[in-house]
């Protein structure tokens, strides 16, 4: 699968995607949502956002998102984070090839030649890397960064565990993805715990 760079439209986005899973509350099918809701000056703006975050909660369960405007900052950030890595293949790997064996490794610093030479090393299996701009190889690298910093799984080039209520980690449990809270840097009792509190 060619590794799409449409990630670059923004990182998390979380105002945004807050405005149209409120909007999918109300009952508008995520296909319909209009993109004048977004407060982006160009037309072009809205549409690409509005296209982008569409379709990242439409990769993931709707249990996963429609709560999330009563969820704290950080858990908006961590379950759209999860979106885009079931949206996006490249920042997927980036994320289990890189950033997850970093921190089983305990070595916690994360900085922006990682992800370069993440991206060196992808190209062989990936040659539309090759392709790209020296434009877009900074565009990626900075945005893959970016999204980790606002899920706060990234604090000052350091990797650190994030700080949220055991009840919503539930909700990748309940859907078969227990993957994500590894991948979100949680220690086995902890995920044990989590799937015990589901799964009881």
């Amino acid at each position: 699968m060619e590794y799409s760079v449409s990630f670059t439209a923004g990182a998390l986005m979380r105002e945004a995607s807050m405005r149209i899973i409120e909007e999918a509350r109300r009952g508008t099918d995520l296909s319909e949502v209009d993109p004048d809701v977004l407060d982006v000056n160009s037309r072009r703006g809205r549409n690409r956002k509005t296209m982008e975050i569409t379709d990242r909660l439409k990769r993931a369960d709707r249990s996963v998102w429609k709560d999330l405007p009563e969820c704290s900052v950080q858990e908006q950030h961590l379950a759209l984070y999860y979106c885009c890595l079931k949206t996006y293949r490249l920042l997927f790997d980036f994320h289990m090839d890189v950033v997850l064996p970093k921190w089983q490794s305990f070595d916690r610093e994360l900085q922006p030649h990682d992800a370069r030479r993440f991206l060196e090393r992808r190209a062989d299996q990936h040659p539309e890397i090759d392709s790209w701009s020296a434009s877009t190889w900074e565009k990626v690298r900075q945005v893959m960064l970016k999204m980790l910093r606002e899920a706060r799984l990234l604090v000052n080039g350091t990797l650190e565990a994030p700080h949220v209520s055991s009840a919503f980690w539930g909700r990748f449990v309940e859907i078969g993805d227990v993957w994500f809270l590894e991948a979100s840097f949680l220690n086995e009792e902890t995920r044990r715990s989590v799937v015990a509190s589901v799964t009881s």
